[in-house]
């Protein structure tokens, strides 16, 4: 049996394959095999880029050493021959010292909750280690594929570009101040590039010669074509696949395992590049090799100018580490499997009329067009190369990708464009092609014959061109891509585009429809006080965690060596949505090797719910699992328990289960709910409350309707349990925001008391909201499968059962009529605000939506009522700025309505209706305008406007006054030792990203008078913090804080009269002589529901977003985001500044990119990382500018400071604003006629914009 060899952090290893399974990835191998916890996994399609590791391996073709970045998830580990790994762990870590990359990223708080942080600092140091110059336009676009839902991305990548040759000077002096400042250990050893000379591979030689595997399936790797075609002749042709990045998995995941795997990525002739009249490139070259090899062709031979343009295309194609590994080939292979898919790689080469070599086992090699190759059966044959041909410069060429975000996403609609043109710029011929049509829809044949012999530049040509375009292009209705109108749309303003662009002459105010979206390097100013008499309190400090999150030694949930007996949970969901269980059959899954047991609701032995109404905010039971009645598609209705992660998964999709389907249809919406039958079950009054004014002099009425869209947390650690058995009862480690929940929903459920269970919350890897009221569910089920087996147990749900068991964001949909006078002033309204549940009245928004619509403007002119509404989807929940969210949005939305009707700018507006109580906002408003050029940039925008047809700007602004009360019990035990007189403390908060520890700790070193360095948190549990409140509202830090002063008192007054004793005693001295004297130096204290001194007080903010929108394809930029928050006296101001641009750009996310599509049936079709889309590194504001509130003291909160967790996120509705002005102004030139308001559906993504833009060819000219 042949071993393969591959080396980790300068360790050896080697596998004959059968001590892995053919699922195993390398990702499975680190975490599973080795315990290398620091790499993370979260989506396991290469979408989220928590599992990024970098490699370096002696390339194929050239023998040249290279290092690069691949997400470690969608390797197999059998295909890492030779590759010299390296993780988070063998960059820097404690005991060797950190790396520059490690301690610049947290010297910047480039982390939060730090799930994502390895990945990002993996996927740096590749781009490092490849390239002798970096810039910082290098940095800034290798970043696709790297989510982060908690920063912004902001300090990332201002940390990141600090490396670069031409970083910004403001970055080069901060980057001196944080080295003045921070003593860091740093690695003094050589930062090793495992295995310079393949020494090892001289003790463990390998001839590269065809290599067999052993294990269940069989693995080959081949380095000649003819050991390919050797394996196939003996393994037969019925079930294989052949391997080289393995990306494809990313895209169809759920395509079956083989029963042979044939590595191709060592085959040099695959991986070879030469010109034979055409450039031929090897069919096993990555998307990086081809991008590399195209920059050099087109620079060197005019023929093959063309392909700078397709490396332009190539850098929208999935992301670096996907394009590191990711073959021409492959991709080619799998449109040929799948028609649907909206290749690039095949788009480009149909438009060049390319074609693709392929050699059968034979040795016949045979040429087909790239059409043809599609159409071809594949079995038994290898793609062997691709050819481009040299083209003249009469050859004009275009293409473009239209995506729902800036990078990582495939196309909503692909083009390419070839123009032959002769000496009188009459068309020869063309090639236009499309992709993400229709599966079979290839090139507007009809169009290429009408526009041949024509002068395409006229606008007659062009008319009759588009015309032929729109009979031909018949996009396909295929949810959840956007709809047929949509791409139908955006394909004809590309056509447009394509010949706007290469027209020798055009109309001035047409020509910018001929240019793509660019946009500049990003920046981002934070402006805030800081007084240093105050220091540590009020001082930037960097996170207590940031380095341990940046070396990976960080632990979370999930991060545990397995005990040997340990079994893996999973979920097995209901494939209805409405209906009832009729019974299980879980045999074919319990007869799989390694699968332990079933279990359904019939096994719980206590009480089935995870919301036990014992515990504050929980009003109605939900079940653990259902005992016989389904409420939703993905509800979770039994559980397996297995050996592993993936078997766990796998067999839970092989219990048979039969149901009594309901022929009733699910309500899906709140509008469906106000339809259906049964309404009066589905909707509950939650507020009824009558204006105490009413104005009289009425000179417009105006009606509508609005909605705020649900979201999902998208939280890089998705619910995670891990349940151990110990003497004295459950130790349950729960991803949770709420211990007290955890704690009574499992007791509960197991009929424990509540003794015997003990919850532990270490961190966790974000939350938003989701971990609160959801987490007890994946609790109570793996506290189940352990208890009854008594076995620890261990649940970690995979990024698709997450998306559709858990519930969202609550959407909210309100009606209004608003009575004004002729100035625009509300006389009386009527609202009334619906907000979506799912299944249960759990965590209902409507309860508090008056509080939120009314903080701000004056609203005693308002009728308000709010409903309660029951869909059948998962139970919604909680999410950043609940109810908050609803009501700013819903109240600036009315005062946008009113300012449209009375044809005046909205702030104007919004002055005339602000409560008499917020005077403050309006001098920030005053202020704001001054010191953003808020009327000067407005003219500009107005001037651009006139003289763009296709391109238009705008500039808004949102305020918020953010509702901020306290509720909860949140303890704080403080430990001081005696022998050098450093701090410990515990506390009920739980740290998810908004540097609770950090603030507590400075905190307590201000109110002790000791240094911040002997202060340390540790993580929390409910023995020591019982009975504490989830961590939620904003307001957990302040409240945790408020304890922590009131135990520091405690153990200072209990100190007092030692120090009295002595001669001005340190700090070690006094704790000394106290310990001496059998003073008690531990004390507790607790913040409680009563407590009189924390009053409500308002966040004030303000937020203007300037954006650019590309009106033919309905893409934008947000090109400048200013934010002015009055944040008291900050406790810490780095950790403030990084939660406000988090916010917001989670919010950025809710109102464009990130929407949630559900079938007629009930299921979730936006389910994974390939169809739901929050927004990446070059989604922020090109240009991000926070600024604190200056001589800001907050008397009702916590030491003069305000919170900053959630307020943000509201402001970020600001883009639909500037999105709506633009979308108006578009209209106008397509001969729209508007005097009503233009309903545009949210989230103003793609689809919605070209939907409000309403576009139409009748007004595509060139003169």
């Amino acid at each position: 049996m042949d071993k393969i060899y591959f080396t980790i952090n300068g360790d050896r290893f080697s596998l004959t394959g059968s001590e892995v399974s053919p699922t195993t990835s390398l990702n499975d191998y680190l975490r599973y095999h080795l315990g290398l916890h620091g790499t993370k996994a979260m989506c396991h399609e290469g979408g989220c880029g928590a599992c990024v590791v970098s490699v370096s391996l002696t390339h194929p073709g050239t023998k040249e050493r290279r290092v690069f970045a691949v997400n470690s998830c969608l390797v197999h580990i059998l295909s890492c021959h030779k590759w010299d790994i390296t993780t988070i762990e063998g960059v820097g870590n404690r005991k060797d010292g950190y790396h520059k990359l490690q301690t610049r990223l947290a010297a910047f708080n480039g982390t939060q909750c730090g799930y994502c942080t390895p990945g990002m600092v993996m996927n740096m140091y590749s781009l490092q280690n490849s390239t002798d110059k970096l810039s910082m336009e290098q940095v800034e676009r290798a970043f696709g594929g790297n989510m982060c839902r908690c920063t912004g991305y902001r300090p990332i990548m201002d940390a990141f570009k600090s490396f670069a040759e031409d970083r910004d000077p403001r970055l080069e002096q901060r980057v001196q101040d944080l080295e003045d400042l921070h003593e860091i250990k740093c690695r003094r050893n050589c930062e090793r590039k495992c295995s310079e000379g393949d020494d090892w591979c001289i003790i463990e030689e390998t001839n590269d010669s065809l290599m067999s595997l052993g294990g269940v399936n069989r693995w080959y790797k081949a380095y000649t074509v003819e050991d390919v075609f050797k394996v196939l002749s003996k393994e037969g042709t019925d079930s294989y696949v052949l391997a080289a990045g393995n990306t494809g998995k990313g895209v169809y995941p759920n395509t079956p395992d083989p029963r042979v795997y044939i590595d191709i990525s060592s085959i040099e002739t695959l991986r070879d590049t030469f010109t034979d009249g055409n450039l031929v490139l090897g069919a096993g070259m990555t998307l990086t090799d081809v991008m590399t090899t195209f920059l050099a062709r087109a620079k060197a031979n005019e023929e093959y100018s063309y392909l700078k343009l397709f490396w332009d295309h190539l850098e929208l194609v999935a992301h670096v580490p996907v394009r590191n590994i990711g073959t021409i080939g492959g991709n080619l292979v799998l449109k040929n499997k799948h028609h649907d898919f909206p290749s690039d790689v095949f788009l480009l080469l149909e438009t060049v009329q390319g074609c693709v070599t392929t050699i059968d086992n034979n040795k016949k090699e045979v040429v087909t067009k790239a059409n043809d190759f599609i159409k071809m059966d594949l079995s038994n044959k290898l793609v062997k190369n691709v050819k481009l041909p040299p083209l003249s410069s009469k050859n004009l060429i275009r293409t473009y990708k239209i995506m729902p975000r800036a990078q990582n996403a495939h196309a909503i609609v692909n083009a390419g464009f070839l123009f032959h043109v002769d000496n009188k710029n009459l068309i020869e011929s063309s090639n236009i092609v499309f992709g993400n049509i229709s599966p079979d829809f290839i090139h507007a044949i009809e169009t290429e014959k009408v526009i041949r012999g024509k002068n395409l530049f006229n606008d007659d040509t062009l008319s009759k061109a588009l015309e032929k375009l729109q009979q031909e292009l018949v996009p396909v209705d295929s949810p959840p891509e956007p709809s047929p109108y949509c791409r139908k749309s955006i394909a004809l303003g590309l056509f447009y585009k394509a010949v706007l662009s290469l027209s020798p002459s055009v109309n001035p105010r047409y020509k910018s429809g001929g240019e793509v979206l660019s946009r500049p390097l990003a920046t981002g100013t934070q402006n805030y006080d800081t007084d240093k008499s105050l220091w540590p309190l009020n001082q930037p400090v960097s996170k207590l965690e940031g380095l341990a999150q940046c070396s990976g030694e960080a632990k979370y949930c999930g991060d545990r060596h397995e005990t040997p007996r340990e079994v893996h949970v999973a979920f097995v969901l209901s494939t209805i949505c409405l209906g009832d269980i009729v019974s299980f059959d879980p045999s074919e899954a319990l007869k799989t090797p390694g699968v332990v047991a079933f279990y359904t609701a019939k096994d719980i032995p206590g009480r089935n719910s995870f919301t036990p109404n014992e515990v504050p905010l929980q009003t109605e039971d939900e079940e653990i699992l259902p005992l016989k009645k389904v409420l939703y598609y993905g509800q979770p209705i039994a559980l397996i328990a297995a050996t592993n992660h993936k078997l766990a998964i796998r067999a839970a999709g092989l219990v048979k289960v039969k149901y009594n389907e309901s022929k009733q249809k699910p309500v899906l919406s709140i509008q469906d709910a106000l339809k259906s039958p049964d309404k009066d079950k589905r909707i509950r009054q939650e507020n009824d409350i009558a204006a105490t004014d009413k104005g009289t002099d009425v000179a417009h009425i105006i009606k509508g309707s609005y909605y705020v869209p649900d979201q999902y947390h998208f939280t890089m650690e998705t619910q995670t349990c891990t349940v151990i058995n110990t003497r004295r009862g459950l130790v349950v480690r729960s991803a949770t925001q709420w211990m007290d929940l955890v704690q009574a929903a499992v007791a509960k459920s197991l009929n424990l008391p509540l003794n015997s269970v003990t919850v532990e919350v270490n961190r966790i890897g974000g939350a938003y909201g989701a971990k609160a009221g959801r987490s007890s569910l994946v609790a109570c089920a793996c506290a189940l499968v352990a208890h009854k087996l008594n076995r620890d147990a261990t649940i970690v749900l995979p990024l698709t059962h997450n998306m559709a068991a858990i519930g969202k964001r609550q959407p909210c949909y309100a009606e209004y009529e608003i009575a004004i006078n002729a100035e625009g002033v509300i006389q009386h309204l009527n609202l009334s605000c619906y907000s979506d549940n799912g299944c249960s009245f759990n965590e209902t928004s409507a309860s508090d939506l008056p509080n939120a619509l009314s903080n701000l403007y004056d609203t005693a002119r308002w009728n308000i009522k709010t409903y309660s509404v029951l869909t059948d989807k998962a139970s919604n929940t909680w999410a950043r700025a609940p109810t908050t969210t609803e009501g700013t949005a819903v109240s600036e939305h009315l005062m946008e309505r009113i300012a449209y009707t009375m044809k005046k700018d909205s702030l104007d507006i919004k002055l005339l209706h602000i409560s008499s109580t917020n005077s403050t906002i309006k001098d920030m408003i005053d202020k704001f305008k001054m010191d953003t050029n808020y009327n000067e940039r407005r003219a500009k925008i107005a001037k651009f406007n006139s003289k763009n047809a296709w391109m238009k700007k705008s500039l808004r602004v949102s305020l918020m006054a953010y509702p901020i009360f306290y509720y909860g019990n949140f303890p704080v035990t403080i430990s001081v030792y005696h022998v050098d007189g450093t701090v410990l403390i515990s506390h009920g908060g739980i740290e998810m990203g908004q540097g609770i520890n950090t603030k507590v700790a400075q905190v307590c070193a201000y109110s002790l008078k000791v240094p911040l360095d002997i202060v340390k948190v540790k993580g929390a549990d409910s023995f020591v913090s019982p009975n504490t409140m989830a961590s939620s509202g904003s307001i957990t830090s302040e409240s945790v804080a408020f304890a922590t002063i009131r135990a520091c008192e405690e153990l200072l007054k209990r100190l007092e009269p030692v120090r009295e004793e002595l001669n001005e005693p340190t700090w070690e001295e006094l704790v000394t002589a106290a310990f001496e004297k059998g003073i008690n130096l531990q004390v507790s204290a607790m913040k409680g529901d009563e407590e009189s001194s924390l009053q409500p007080y308002p966040v004030y903010g303000i937020g203007s977003a300037e954006i650019v929108l590309d009106v033919l394809t309905g893409s934008h930029q947000l090109m400048r985001v200013d934010i002015v928050e009055d944040t008291g006296q900050s406790l810490s101001p780095a950790l403030d500044v990084g939660q406000i641009e988090g916010a917001f750009i989670m919010g950025l996310g809710l109102w464009t990119s990130e929407k949630l599509v559900f079938s007629p049936s009930g299921q979730l079709l936006t389910d994974r990382t390939w169809t739901y889309k929050p927004p990446g590194v070059n989604d922020i504001p090109a240009d991000f500018r926070i600024t604190f509130k200056k001589n800001s003291f907050n008397n009702n909160g916590v030491l003069r400071s305000k919170t900053t967790g959630e307020p943000a996120l509201v402001l970020a509705v600001v883009v639909t604003y500037a999105l709506h002005e633009a979308i108006c102004e578009a209209r106008k030139e397509y001969g729209h006629d508007d005097t009503d308001w233009v309903q545009v559906d949210t989230p103003y993504c793609v689809e919605n914009i070209i939907k409000g833009i309403a576009p139409s060819i009748n007004y595509y000219k060139i003169k």
